[in-house]
């Protein structure tokens, strides 16, 4: 019998506002697979003919033009021939099935599996039925499949972030969709949807940005999904070499079984050349705490949602609502390089917005963006009416006050800098705070090599030979308890740091983390090698 799939929810598409919406989205995100990297993927996963797939089920969430299921089919047929099960509707039913959003584009995988059928000698009453069983033209992620699942599924899910997606598309599926799906980009929601669908000791694989792995957005996500299987490889590959129109993703294959993982399921370490980078590292890890347990508090700036509205150098604005601003190219070694931009605080210190209508200079500035600021993700729907002025994250001036450590997000080599002043970073800027350590002293001892040893052994690599210090990695660092220290140690560094000794104070983090000098030089910031004296 064929897998009855029945709506439950009102699918898109069906109204011409709706399929100019998702002409749209297809446009924004319709990146297909090349050929030899779906078959790839295939295999990966058991995808075989010479498997006994006569009892297996197969899923592609997001055919495309049919890069993943024509294959797929082409592997089906052959192996049913070589397990001698007959072909039929009883047969056939079901084991496979597409789903394609965009009806231009499912017409062609239709006809793409169709061709595939008839070309491996399926006759053309069967394979015509078949391909409509197998094919349909269908919203994946509102689709009610009622228990039903499967043993194989692949995709290269659509990526994009939620604040890009089409306004009622957005809507709709923020109204369906759980809220964990919803807070990173459209791929999380896809995945997550697969791996509910995926049967116990099933198997996916999903070529997609690897920032579902990473990102702090996404961490929801993976705190429940990922319970749920065990992540068996992940390989970072050339977008080049898979994808058939140039993009600025930074991709990965991430091949999963469905399997009670508990915790959430840890993920592969980045792969690193040097073994013995990644033994220093994990020694660390072994003998220290995380950065966290030590004291240390880890924030990204806050997000603003139209920068342009809120950020700039000379503001009509009242100045109780404005705080320096700083971007990450302004952090230049261990200084920063203030441009004088200043950001708008549009929230009171209890945490609900302001009133404009008690700051008639704000009200003017902002209202000039008023429509671009209604357009945003952040500020739709009914709990969000009369709030197209916030910010997706709150500006509190008072916890930016703070002394802190900034450093950027991306890097080459890191750029770590102290702030006195009270700067509120953007979001592609990381700040660290300690009521423990000495921030001098912390500032130095990330600088003199330590950061650069373990994100170059755990940090996701990106174009251009950049590193992506997400978070999650910047948690994991190795440090030690500053009270946990000897007295003569501590004493040492804090002296060091002040005369800023940097011969001095790297021998003295050499025999705390008992490592080689010349790896933290190799490692160490531009401005602390500028100084070194070999």
């Amino acid at each position: 019998m064929a897998t009855e799939i029945v709506a439950s929810r009102s699918v898109p598409g069906r109204t011409s506002a709706a399929l100019r919406e998702i002409a749209e989205l297809h446009a924004r995100c319709g990146i297909f697979t090349q050929n030899s990297t779906a078959r790839k993927m295939l295999g990966r996963i058991g995808w075989d003919e010479q498997e006994d797939l006569s009892r297996a089920r197969f899923l592609d969430p997001c055919v495309g033009e049919g890069a993943f299921i024509v294959p797929a089919v082409e592997t089906l047929i052959a192996s049913l021939r070589r397990t001698a099960t007959p072909l039929s509707r009883e047969t056939l039913a079901g084991r496979i099935l597409g789903m394609e959003i965009h009806r231009p584009v499912f017409r062609k995988a239709r006809e793409a599996v169709g061709a595939a059928l008839v070309r491996m000698g399926v006759d053309e009453p069967l394979a015509s039925w078949t391909r409509d069983d197998w094919v349909r033209n269908d919203d994946f992620l509102l689709r009610d499949f009622q228990g039903a699942t499967f043993t194989h599924v692949v995709a290269n899910p659509p990526y994009l972030r939620w604040g890009k997606l089409p306004q009622g598309l957005s809507g709709t599926y923020r109204a369906c969709l759980p809220g964990a799906w919803t807070s990173s980009d459209l791929s999380v929601a896809f995945i997550a949807k697969m791996i509910d669908l995926t049967a116990d000791g099933g198997r996916l694989a999903i070529l997609s940005s690897d920032r579902w792995m990473h990102a702090a957005h996404a961490e929801r996500f993976r705190e429940g999904s990922l319970r749920k299987v065990r992540i068996d490889h992940v390989e970072k590959v050339d977008p080049r070499e898979v994808f058939d129109t140039p993009v600025s993703t930074y991709p990965v294959i991430a091949v999963l079984t469905r399997a009670d993982a508990g915790d959430a399921a840890p993920l592969p370490a980045m792969q690193v050349a040097d073994k013995s980078l990644r033994a220093i590292v994990e020694g660390w890890m072994s003998r220290f705490p995380s950065i966290v347990k030590a004291g240390c508090e880890i924030r990204v700036g806050p997000a603003l949602g139209r920068e342009a509205a809120f950020v700039a150098r000379a503001l009509d604005v009242e100045e109780a609502l404005l705080s320096p601003y700083l971007r990450a190219r302004e952090i230049v070694g261990d200084r920063l390089a203030w441009e004088g931009n200043r950001v708008i605080s549009v929230h009171a210190p209890s945490g609900g917005l302001i009133d404009l209508r008690r700051y008639p200079r704000a009200a003017r500035h902002l209202g000039r963006f008023r429509q671009r600021l209604e357009e945003r993700a952040c500020v739709t729907g009914d709990k969000c009416a009369g709030q197209w002025y916030r910010t997706i994250d709150r500006v509190d001036p008072t916890l930016w006050a703070r002394n802190k450590i900034l450093l950027p997000e991306i890097f080459r080599v890191p750029r770590i800098a102290l702030d006195q002043g009270g700067y509120v970073p953007a979001h592609s800027i990381y700040a660290i705070f300690s009521a423990s350590w000495p921030l001098p002293v912390l500032r130095d001892l990330l600088a003199c090599g330590v950061l650069g040893v373990v994100m170059d052994c755990i940090a996701p690599r990106i174009g251009g030979g950049c590193k992506r210090c997400y978070k999650r990695f910047l948690s994991r660092l190795p440090l030690p308890r500053w009270d946990a220290l000897p007295e003569e140690t501590r004493q040492g560094l804090v002296a060091s740091s002040a005369a800023r000794n940097r011969d001095g104070f790297t021998e003295r983090i050499v025999g705390v983390y008992e490592v080689e000098i010349d790896l933290l030089w190799q490692h160490a910031t531009r401005d602390w090698c500028s100084s070194w004296d070999r």
